[in-house]
């Protein structure tokens, strides 16, 4: 039985693994080295297969370690937590624009928020 759950949040985090890389200029052999596996493997995981949870967690911990900068971008220095509440269609459609300008969909929808205040 498929979990869907489980195919979003891989869907979501290679999304973020693929910006996250492209960003700071870094290739999937460097991903590969860092998780102990051959590039072809990381190339795999990105096109159609799983990312194992335990190299998922090494990934994780790598964006931790060395997080997502743009130029330009906002900073922002104090954490504020905001949920929202989407459907799937209107998801997708924030994520393709988001794609679009190199980000993942929160930093998308923090940016969008951030030029709020700026009108």
């Amino acid at each position: 039985m498929l979990n869907f759950a489980c195919v979003e949040s891989q869907d979501k985090l290679k999304l973020d693994v693929k910006l996250w890389l492209k960003a700071n200029n870094y290739s999937y052999a460097w991903l590969a080295e860092r998780c102990y596996v051959t590039e072809a493997t990381v190339r795999n995981w990105m096109a159609r297969k799983s990312i194992p949870e335990a190299k998922a967690h090494i990934i994780r911990e790598l964006i931790k370690q060395v997080p997502l900068t743009l130029p330009g971008r906002v900073r922002v220095q104090e954490e504020t937590r905001v949920t929202i509440e989407m459907d799937q269609e209107t998801r997708r459609l924030l994520e393709k624009r988001a794609f679009a300008q190199g980000k993942t969909l929160s930093e998308f929808l923090a940016d969008e928020v951030a030029n709020l205040g700026a009108e």
